[in-house]
């Protein structure tokens, strides 16, 4: 049987058949360690290999356990044939990266960069059956000073309103950047994060990007409880933590997962920048990893 389909079976069976020995331990471990039955993997990871083999690059991912992608366009393809190629592989896209044209208004380095009004993006959002949509990124020449990093957050909430009228969830993901303090007292992202609306924007949080930036992913999550449904799992070793596979670098899995009830994690994706030794054994290496934990 599939891991993913056995995983889910088993979680259905917790709700009211009585398991065997086997698949209790299975369900114990999984959550004693704090790691999603079903794990998920941005498709970003994949930029080099998905557009030429988009069917075999999505059998390979189910086949090493995936159950869930995160999408960051759809490979040249229509949304809607990139969304049939997912089922047809029994994957599921609960969220989608996707820049707007609101979001970049002010940055002329992104004046031409075609990219969708907001409500263009939530209509294909919502075509292809995303839960989330996610803004990645905020160009640096919109972002100046802390003011202006800041008022990104006064923008997300008026999105959010729009957003949950569609009846998808707005988030945004977060990079180094945002750790600055832009010469203040403390890290901009904590008074973003504070300026946010909770019921209108959630937080999708890069454990490596955090990690880089100097701060423990374990402190935010308490610092902010249940605002991190959504988690980049990313690591990196080295001076410079160059990206590696998800168990090959420093970071400390193990606790990180143990704080996910605290984050009030529901999705997570392997991630890589830049993906090593080849994007799809970055891929399997770092799923095989990942569900060693619940060992």
């Amino acid at each position: 049987m599939h891991r993913r389909r056995f995983l889910q079976s088993s979680a259905a069976a917790v709700g009211g058949v009585v398991l065997g020995p086997t698949a209790l331990r299975v369900a114990e471990a999984a959550r004693r360690a704090g790691v999603p039955d079903t794990l998920g993997i941005q498709l970003y990871s994949l930029r080099d290999v998905l557009p030429g083999d988009v069917n075999g690059v999505l059998e390979m991912l189910a086949r090493y356990g995936y159950g869930e992608v995160e999408t960051a366009g759809y490979a040249d393809l229509e949304p809607a044939v990139f969304a049939a190629a997912l089922d047809a592989h029994g994957l599921t896209a609960p969220s989608a990266h996707q820049m707007v044209a609101e979001v970049v208004a002010g940055s002329e380095s992104m004046a031409d960069a075609g990219l969708p009004a907001f409500d263009a993006a939530l209509e294909t959002v919502a075509a292809v059956g995303h839960g989330y949509l996610v803004i990645p990124w905020l160009p640096p020449d919109a972002r100046p000073d802390r003011d202006g990093y800041l008022a990104l957050a006064d923008l997300l909430n008026d999105l959010g309103e729009r957003s949950q009228a569609a009846g998808v969830q707005l988030g945004y993901h977060n990079h180094d950047f945002e750790f600055d303090t832009f010469g203040g007292g403390r890290p901009a992202y904590f008074d973003f994060v504070e300026r946010l609306d909770p019921d209108l924007v959630v937080l999708e949080l890069d454990l490596y990007w955090a990690h880089v930036a100097g701060y423990d992913p374990v402190e935010i999550f308490e610092r902010y409880p249940g605002r991190f449904p959504l988690w980049h799992v990313k690591d990196g070793a080295g001076p410079d933590m160059a990206q590696t596979a998800v168990g090959a670098g420093v970071i400390d899995w193990p606790r990180i997962f143990a704080a996910s009830g605290a984050a009030g994690l529901r999705h997570a994706f392997v991630e890589a920048d830049t993906p090593p030794a080849g994007s799809l054994a970055f891929a399997q290496e770092s799923i095989d990893y990942l569900t060693s934990l619940r060992d």
